[in-house]
């Protein structure tokens, strides 16, 4: 319903925290979602990341973001066909910005 990640937000804000980003897996929102609409007035939000993962023909307001999920799920289908590591597609260094030795 998103009660609780808006409290989250607030006591982050509350606390100190700059800027509050916040991340669902899984944006299952429909017109009358009221947590949609808590999230979006909560000005210590700069905005929800959410997965393509459900799809949805509703628009979405302008702090819910949209991450399209679809490469990593086939790079993830292909590495298990193969028989290849799908840990190994995090490379962590990579994303920490350090070269791997």
């Amino acid at each position: 319903t998103g009660g609780t990640m808006d409290r989250c937000i607030s006591q982050l804000k509350s606390s100190g925290a700059s800027k509050v980003y916040s991340w669902a897996t899984h944006g299952v929102f429909c017109r009358d979602n009221d947590g949609v609409k808590l999230l979006q007035k909560n000005d210590g939000l700069e905005y929800c990341l959410i997965s393509n993962s459900v799809q949805s023909s509703e628009p979405l307001p302008s702090k819910m973001r949209k991450l399209n999920v679809a490469p990593l799920l086939a790079e993830a289908i292909a590495r298990s066909v193969f028989n290849q590591s799908i840990i190994g597609m995090l490379n962590l260094n990579a994303m920490a910005g350090k070269d791997e030795k």
